[in-house]
């Protein structure tokens, strides 16, 4: 059989040369390496990560169990503060399931409290040497004290500068033997009223048309009537949108007066602050509300126009008008949707009211007091 040679000009190449595929080799195995590496450093920082997470545990439990003293001096059987003393505590190991650890505490002195310092240290798998360190502070409080945190606190202080209770005026004038004497802004000019320093219950009512209250002889000038004091202030704010944050509009004259309600009861009497600045867009009120005999009072304290003067002034001045005004109510003390105070039963402050145009809706955290509202039906 004659073979062929290969025609001249044709050339056929299959497969790949050595030189290609150890280059391949070379590339791969270079990648290869870098992965290695990476799992590496990823696998040596989570454990580093998780050593020190479990550091920080171990410094706060020393700190919080430190906190955890039962009593102040040293006692038997409970931890106490003073068993933190100063300076270097001992080293204490601690074993964990990823490493051991040191810990290491350092206490120093303060005005009613002692630093402590915390450090951990270990070891990781590299044989690098690690640490954290906390800092605190832990007060030397009694822990008894800390039941003052669940007291429910008394609805007023009981005293105020002065040694008076926010249920006495500071412009009173102390009479001596607890008691002082207060003449209301806008009440005529003899009456005055005396009450407790301590407890601001409104003992007497007196006529007294001196100046000078400290001449006030309660025996002689007074009759003794418990009563509990309602103040607060009335704003003003016409309009669209009436507002009882930020009233806008000018102050207008009126009064105000205190209804029992149901035969136990007698009628207040209250006094507003005489117009002075027509620019103010509110005016402060006190009502004085009798005690019946179990000490309470029931009653609703209404805002009416002024008594016309004669002659009546010309231009007239701008005066509350039921006819064109709706008044609503907003308080610190009691629920605004009542619309009386029911067995009232301490004085109260911050009982407010907002004088808006008739047919205007309340602004948001009012009620409508004046005139009274129907429910809507459902």
């Amino acid at each position: 059989m004659q073979l062929s040679a290969p025609r001249a000009g044709s050339t056929s190449q299959r497969g790949v040369s050595l030189v290609e595929a150890i280059v391949a080799m070379a590339v791969m195995a270079f990648g290869m390496m870098a992965i290695v590496g990476l799992q590496s450093t990823l696998r040596l920082n989570s454990d580093v990560a998780k050593q020190r997470s479990e550091a920080v545990r171990i410094a706060e439990e020393a700190i919080e169990d430190w906190r955890a003293f039962s009593a102040v001096p040293t006692t038997a059987g409970v931890k106490a503060y003073d068993d933190l003393t100063l300076g270097a505590l001992d080293d204490i190991a601690v074993v964990r399931a990823n490493a051991t650890y040191t810990l290491k505490q350092t206490v120093s002195p303060g005005q009613g409290w002692k630093s402590i310092q915390v450090e951990v240290s270990w070891v990781d798998r590299t044989g690098q040497a690690q640490s954290i360190t906390l800092n605190s502070v832990i007060a030397g409080a009694d822990p008894a004290l800390s039941g003052v945190l669940s007291t429910v606190p008394a609805p007023v202080p009981v005293r105020q500068p002065l040694a008076r209770t926010p249920g006495g005026s500071p412009a009173a004038v102390d009479l001596g033997g607890g008691k002082s004497a207060y003449r209301p802004p806008g009440a005529p000019q003899a009456t005055v009223w005396v009450f407790d320093n301590l407890s601001g219950v409104i003992t007497s009512v007196c006529n007294f048309p001196g100046e000078d209250l400290s001449l006030l002889v309660p025996a002689d000038n007074c009759f003794e009537q418990p009563s509990w004091l309602i103040s607060g202030f009335v704003r003003f704010s016409f309009g669209p949108n009436p507002s009882a944050t930020v009233p806008a509009s000018e102050q207008i004259d009126l009064r105000m007066i205190a209804i029992a309600v149901g035969d136990a009861f007698a009628d207040g009497e209250c006094f507003v602050t005489p117009v002075q600045d027509p620019k103010l867009t509110f005016t402060a009120y006190l009502c004085r509300v009798p005690q019946s005999a179990d000490t309470t009072w029931t009653g609703t304290v209404l805002l009416t126009p002024p008594p016309i003067p004669d002659p009546p002034p010309d231009p007239p001045d701008p005066q509350l008008d039921l006819a064109i005004h709706d008044v609503c109510r907003y308080g610190a003390a009691v629920n605004v949707d009542e619309p009386r105070y029911q067995g009232l039963d301490r004085s109260l402050g911050s009982e407010n009211f907002l004088v808006v145009d008739q047919g205007v809706a309340c602004p948001f955290g009012t009620r409508r007091h004046q005139p009274p509202r129907p429910l809507p039906a459902g």
